[in-house]
């Protein structure tokens, strides 16, 4: 059966399972910056649905939004989780574009016999691992294995992915998922100002903060309540060109209004990116997310139960002859990290722009707001979050 085209079934996959995750993930992140690579999530199940048979994988295969669980659906679903690592997320920094770092695996206990098939597949296809950890005999240090494969895998952008007391002697398996970006908008001559500026918290504070300040002609849109702005990065020597939106809304406290809209009409986004470019005065504070979760309960509520149940069936990914019991899914972790900074756009001496004509319009993103970071050949959001104190560094 023949598969969709790549960008038909990615498409199907942001619709039906990444938009509806995020959604989920940043509406219970609380008062605290967050962030999530839903896509980096989709490899991780992708994954498992490889080593999985009967109606645990059609289950995986539904939620993911691949083909309705069938053979088209894990064709589909093993298509768009490789072209995603291997073309989106691979990291190409020395080509002068942004720096990415993606780790992707799944562990079970030591006591398991691993398919070789299967590890080959999870290496191959996923650009992930298929490995083992003591989860039994020695539970308290499986973290520390797991957490120090991750900062390898990353060269060290991402320190961790399970906390301490993740894991005892009933875990089954676990699926983890962690992605670092950074990437800069300007080159060294385009940076006018570096100041402290007032950043309005949604509980009526102000925090100081360093804001980069510069005008251009990007796309720029304003709608009813809210803005958005197109800021792309800097493309290296290669066909990936990443964009950073940002959704402003107007009203300082106007950020969780403006989210529902996008999370519960699957077209919003789309609907409502900038299409025409303007000359744009702009102020972006400074921030960095590291934000990590167990999404678990976030996929039970979009459906997925069975894999975590003893009556799952993840037989691909162990050999015929391995008799230790049932193999079910414990936990589904993720990572995301990502750092908007002068460092990220280059260090430099403080340009004025004196003679520049002044700015036809003004975006001073100075009060909580939603971005998306899009790979804009593929189409691939690869994070969705909101800032809402830039002050705080996780």
């Amino acid at each position: 059966m023949p598969t969709r085209p790549w960008g038909e079934a990615l498409a199907a996959a942001q619709r039906a399972f990444c938009l509806p995750l995020a959604g989920r993930v940043l509406a219970a992140a609380g008062t605290g910056n967050a962030a999530v690579s839903a896509p980096a999530v989709h490899v991780s199940l992708a994954l498992a649905a490889g080593g999985a048979r009967g109606a645990t994988r059609r289950q995986v295969l539904q939620a993911l939004g691949c083909g309705g669980g069938g053979r088209g659906g894990a064709a589909d679903a093993a298509n768009v989780a490789s072209r995603v690592v291997k073309r989106v997320l691979r990291d190409r920094s020395t080509s002068g574009g942004p720096r990415l770092a993606f780790a992707g695996g799944v562990w079970a206990d030591a006591s398991r016999s691993l398919s070789p098939e299967f590890v080959g597949l999870a290496g191959n296809v996923y650009g992930s691992a298929a490995k083992k950890a003591d989860f039994k005999n020695k539970p308290e240090d499986a973290p520390d294995q797991i957490n120090s494969w991750v900062k390898d895998s990353t060269k060290g952008t991402v320190t961790t992915l399970l906390p301490a007391g993740t894991i005892d002697q009933n875990t089954g398996l676990v699926l983890g998922s962690a992605l670092y970006f950074r990437g800069r908008w300007l080159d060294r001559d385009d940076l006018r100002m570096t100041t402290e500026q007032k950043f309005y918290c949604l509980d009526g504070t102000s925090v100081e903060v360093p804001f980069v300040e510069y005008d251009r002609t990007r796309l720029f849109a304003v709608h009813d309540n809210f803005k958005v702005i197109k800021l792309p990065y800097k493309q290296g020597k290669n066909e990936r060109k990443f964009s950073m939106y940002i959704f402003l809304p107007d009203d300082h406290d106007g950020l969780f209004e403006l989210t529902q809209k996008i999370f519960s009409e699957p077209m919003f986004l789309e609907q409502h990116l900038p299409t025409e470019k303007c000359h744009v005065g702009i102020s972006v504070p400074n921030f960095k997310i590291s934000f990590q979760i167990d999404v678990k309960d976030f996929l039970k509520d979009m459906g997925l139960e069975l894999p975590f149940l003893r009556e799952a069936e993840f037989s691909d990914m162990i050999k015929e002859d391995d008799s230790s019991g049932p193999l079910f899914l414990s936990d589904v972790l993720h990572k995301s990290v990502l750092e908007v900074d002068q460092k990220g756009i280059e260090e430099t001496s403080v340009s004025m722009g004196l003679g520049k004509p002044l700015p036809a319009q003004h975006f001073k993103a100075d009060h909580p707001f939603f971005f998306m970071i899009r790979e804009e050949v593929s189409g691939t959001v690869i994070f969705m979050g909101h800032v809402l104190d830039p002050s705080s560094r996780t």
